[in-house]
């Protein structure tokens, strides 16, 4: 079966290729992009399978043209704002199936939207299938089940700076002037406002007024701020009976924090476009590496803290991912369930409206090296109150 992989020359698209060329339903992957000479590259690196595609996604009508005959739409690609919905739609035009990674909540509310329209052409639509949101959203079925009734769920993460990725990002920054899509999406979300869940109804909240402290399952302890991630415009669609459902993002340290929301603000202001504005946070530790680069760090974090009841009793229930690799793998695994006819619903959903959690740990366990297979993909604990 044919896949066409959107964003085949960027960091996802890589990992992506390289595990969907090792599925033996997979017998064909167009590698598709901008950037003809990574593509082919690419190509050559993942093997026989594999070919490039030179395409601009946010081009509808030429991207229609090139989804073909595929079977799949694997969506790799960013910045999100810009490349999942003229990518969505095309897919649907064509009556192709689709997924993505997307982690941008307002472009998501826009995704959910095209889901009559993805029923009428008989299209199933997988978004936010990633480390997060994706494995998290799954992580948040199998924590509901812990409880009798379920009083809030907060995704929490952790992006400790620097980090390699950031390291390699100004680096790149600094030959070419190319800002990397994953940075614009911090900047993005942590911009305000952000929509999160409360008492039962979405609400809009300007991120710097709503911060709360947050402990890691590690014990560290870090001011972590609204993020506009899909999990809280989704999950109480397809878990309901939850009141509050809000993501929080920490960033560390201290100073490298408040440089990111420097500059978050000039974009909710409007003073600054996003890729201006992530292009002006890399400058500032371009310009002063010593500041900025030194040191080292963990990198990123997710855990999730659900609060509930069972049995009368009040607890707190925390899981966290420790075994993923890439979050290009959850990405794989949605499609190869695609292709083997194993997702039966038809529409625009989230990971949570698709899938089973444990099944679908247990695939992407089997994509990890084989020393690692055996190992729990999470982790939990239960604190009584």
């Amino acid at each position: 079966m044919r896949v066409l992989l959107l964003g085949g020359s960027g960091r996802f698209g890589e990992y992506a290729a390289i595990y969907l060329a090792k599925s033996d339903i997979v017998t064909d992957i167009g590698l598709a992009g901008r950037n003809e000479a990574v593509l082919k590259r690419r190509a050559s690196e993942v093997g026989d399978k594999a070919h490039s595609i030179i395409v601009d996604i946010r081009d509808e009508g030429r991207l229609a043209s090139a989804i073909g005959d595929y079977d799949v739409v694997v969506n790799a690609a960013g910045p999100e704002w810009e490349v999942l919905l003229p990518a969505l739609r095309a897919s649907i035009k064509k009556g192709t199936h689709y997924c993505d990674l997307g982690a941008d909540g307002r472009t998501a509310e826009k995704q959910l939207e095209l889901d009559s329209l993805a029923k009428k052409q008989n299209v199933v639509a997988i978004i936010g299938m990633g480390y997060d949101p994706g494995i998290g959203n799954l992580l948040a079925m199998q924590a509901v089940k812990q409880f009798d009734r379920v009083e809030e769920i907060m995704f929490c993460y952790l992006l400790a700076l620097p980090d390699d990725l950031l390291k390699e990002d100004v680096d790149m920054f600094r030959k070419s002037g190319k800002v990397d899509p994953s940075w614009q999406l911090v900047l993005n979300n942590v911009a305000g406002p952000a929509r999160v869940y409360r008492n039962g109804s979405w609400t809009m909240v300007d991120p710097l007024d709503h911060s709360v402290e947050i402990k890691s399952p590690g014990n560290s302890t870090a001011t972590a701020y609204p993020d506009a991630n899909p999990e809280q415009i989704t999950i109480p669609r397809y878990l309901p009976g939850v009141p509050n459902v809000s993501c929080v993002l920490a960033i560390t340290p201290p100073d490298m924090s408040e440089l990111v929301h420097r500059q978050a603000e000039k974009i909710t202001r409007g003073e600054s476009t996003i890729k201006d504005a992530t292009r002006s946070f890399l400058n500032t530790v371009a310009e002063d590496p010593d500041r900025w680069l030194k040191g080292s760090a963990s990198g990123w974090d997710m855990w999730l803290s659900v609060i509930g009841m069972k049995n009368g009793r009040r607890g707190r229930y925390t899981c966290w991912p420790v075994r993923i690799g890439s979050t290009s793998i959850p990405l794989v695994v949605a499609a190869l369930k695609i292709l083997r006819g194993e997702v039966h619903v038809r529409g625009v959903f989230p990971p949570e409206a698709c899938f089973e959690p444990m099944p679908f740990f247990e695939e992407v366990g089997r994509c990890m090296p084989a020393e690692d297979q055996d190992k729990p993909l999470y982790r939990e604990s239960m604190t009584w109150m």
